[in-house]
């Protein structure tokens, strides 16, 4: 009864009600995703019904959440490049699909980008302070890689949130070992679990460790075509615990 209550109750009042918890948010976020789904013909594992359900969650974002409200603060790589321009406003168009807030937050920090050397899917994000940085920067081609790559950079602002997924990633994996991953070049490890794809349960050694991926792949499949292929219905049907962490803390986190 609560979780239903808190899925229509004001941001404000929801938080009061629920607690920190990765399961809590996810329970908040069963109940959103359950009401869109239940709107639209079909099953979460049909194509159709995915790409509808993404339709009305974005549409969701904008009412209750001022998605696209706010733009992203990008300076374009230097010496100017019509190339890193068009990454620039992908990274706009891609920061306009999460919270107002989330998007202050990660105003904060400075952040350039660039687009790749060569055509393709890949990316790269360096936090500010890695390296003796003062700003982010991201290094992308086409619009999935820039959302990704962003969520690198709201994650990197807001390690509340980071935290919500790797605890997730970790009640999930105990006591399961860091392994090659499957289908990625030698040395890309992590924790396997169940996820759709071996990549979200990634993890990094360093300055900047831990299961990093688990936030941005999820983003990525939920609101963006991967190399053009939809995996939101993969998401929605095969992962639908990871689903709904990304969209309760979408519709309840705020830093």
């Amino acid at each position: 009864i609560l979780v239903e209550k808190v899925a229509d109750a004001p941001v404000a009042v929801a938080q009061a009600a629920v607690n920190e918890g990765w399961d809590s948010y996810a329970a908040a976020g069963r109940a959103v995703r359950e009401t869109i789904s239940n709107a639209i013909p079909g099953a979460p594992g049909d194509l159709k019904h995915a790409l509808q359900f993404r339709a009305k969650l974005v549409a969701t974002l904008r009412a209750r959440r001022s998605a696209g409200e706010l733009e992203a603060e990008v300076a374009p790589a230097l010496p100017p490049d019509a190339r890193h321009e068009k990454t620039a406003d992908r990274i706009r168009s891609a920061a306009g699909l999460f919270p107002r807030s989330w998007i202050e937050s990660a105003n904060r920090i400075p952040l350039r980008v660039a687009a790749r050397d060569r055509d393709g899917w890949g990316g790269t994000y360096y936090p500010a302070g890695y390296d003796g940085r003062r700003e982010s920067f991201i290094d992308a081609w086409e619009f999935s890689t820039a959302l990704h790559e962003y969520v690198h950079h709201i994650q990197h602002a807001e390690p509340a949130l980071q935290a919500l997924f790797a605890d997730l990633h970790r009640a999930r994996t105990a006591g399961d070992p860091i392994l090659q991953l499957d289908g990625y070049l030698r040395g890309i490890v992590g924790r396997k679990d169940k996820y759709i794809d071996p990549y979200f349960g990634r993890e990094y050694d360093g300055d900047y460790d831990g299961p990093l991926e688990v936030i941005t792949r999820t983003y990525q499949t939920l609101l963006a075509d991967i190399r053009g292929i939809t995996r939101a219905h993969d998401l929605l049907r095969d992962d639908p615990g990871l689903a709904d962490l990304a969209i309760g803390t979408l519709m309840r986190y705020d830093p």
